[in-house]
């Protein structure tokens, strides 16, 4: 007589060993079985499993035009989605994400539009929204009472209140004098869904740029002095918005730095800075110290030499390369790149692994025929998916 056939079942697991398996699967797949297991979604909707399964997910890189690209840089697979209809709800009946710029924190992107809808007033409208593109959800930021054409923004939270922020400043110094009578920083808090005025003081002779990472609820930009009183600018150095304290912070001093400093995170609790020559290409990264344990300062991951290797900046108006730490001493960037002369120029979106040895290998990921270099002012963000709802209103 046969034996009877053994049944088998998930909960038949320790609970340790089910949270194991869990923490490991990619959150995209965890959202999708929600509706398959009262257990299961129980489990995967519980606040502590939620962080915990962020903070220990993999990096992931994202880019927004007419469709969403969310790439691995370990296996190389990039899912190609459509770009959710409620962000295209937008005043100038927008079809693609192009003229967008986004600051990722938590698995969020905080989508700043880069075209403005003018009032009956003169003033101009805001154009932000949150998304978690995991979990689909959206949520429009009601605008501020005014802003400038160049207008900062940043995502953290208190670690008081656990509240999300969302911060908006005035960056440049001709802004700063013209807009006199404005308010020039503001706080957004998610929670109440009001805007509120910032007694903060900004420099007008520091210079903020685009390119930011989130780290443990702060922002961070790459800044320099620019004082027509002295002869020479200062270093580039890393200011801090912290979302606790509501105050910039002045960090430390970047590493000398060569034409191109790209700012990313490192282990989840530190920054890094990819830099690279513009005439030898040498590639030098370098690691700070953990933040929040007081003094902080960079030290050398690694670099690199040599003529074969990539251009990971094209030119001061191209993109920002984007690129993440997979395995020790190597980075995985992501950087926009031209094939061809003449008529017949290829924009290419080009994924190298590098490592203290050299490239180990590239793989082009987008081709664009193109006459100039419309889209390519962003390559894309530093992404972790994660199933961190939106922060909604509570009743």
């Amino acid at each position: 007589m046969a034996s009877p056939r053994r049944s088998w079942s998930l909960s038949l697991l320790p609970p340790e060993i089910i949270h194991e398996i869990f923490y490991k699967t990619p959150a995209e797949a965890l959202v999708r079985s929600k509706p398959t297991c009262k257990k299961l979604y129980t489990l995967i909707t519980d606040h502590s499993f939620i962080h915990k399964h962020f903070k220990r997910s993999q990096e992931h890189f994202l880019r927004a035009t007419d469709t969403v690209q969310i790439m691995d840089p370990t296996t190389r697979k990039n899912s190609v989605l459509p770009v959710p209809s409620e962000l295209l709800q937008h005043p100038f009946e927008i079809d693609s994400l192009v003229n967008t710029h986004m600051v990722p924190c938590d698995g969020f992107m905080l989508v700043e539009y880069k075209m403005w809808k003018y009032r009956d007033d003169g003033s101009r409208d805001t154009n932000l929204a949150l998304w978690n593109p995991v979990l689909r959800n959206i949520r429009w930021i009601e605008p501020s009472r005014s802003i400038t054409s160049y207008d900062y923004h940043g995502i953290g939270y208190d670690k008081n209140k656990n509240g999300y922020k969302i911060l908006r400043f005035t960056s440049r110094p001709w802004e700063i004098e013209r807009y006199e009578d404005e308010p020039k920083v503001e706080i957004y808090e998610c929670n109440t869904s009001s805007w509120r005025t910032l007694d903060v003081e900004l420099d007008v002779h520091v210079n903020i740029m685009r390119n930011c990472v989130a780290v443990m609820g702060n922002m961070y930009w790459i800044v320099y002095r620019d004082d027509e009183e002295e002869e020479e600018d200062e270093e580039e150095f890393i200011r801090c918005f912290d979302f606790s304290d509501e105050t910039f912070k002045d960090i430390c001093f970047c590493p000398p730095s060569y034409d191109n400093s790209h700012l990313s995170s490192f282990n989840g609790d530190s920054l890094s800075l990819l830099q690279q020559e513009q005439v030898s290409r040498t590639i030098e990264v370098w690691v700070s110290s953990k933040l929040g344990d007081g003094d902080v300062s960079f030290s050398k991951y690694f670099s690199l030499s040599g003529p074969d290797l990539p251009a990971l900046r094209l030119h001061d108006d191209a993109a920002y390369a984007v690129y993440c730490f997979v395995k020790t001493k190597s980075v995985i960037a992501w950087c926009v790149g031209v094939e061809g002369e003449g008529d017949k120029v290829c924009r290419c979106l080009t994924l190298y692994e590098i490592d203290e040895d050299g490239v180990r290998n590239d793989k082009v990921t987008e081709r664009d025929y193109m006459h100039d270099y419309s889209g390519s002012f962003v390559c894309g963000y530093v992404y972790v998916p994660s199933m961190i709802p939106l922060p909604w209103v509570r009743d």
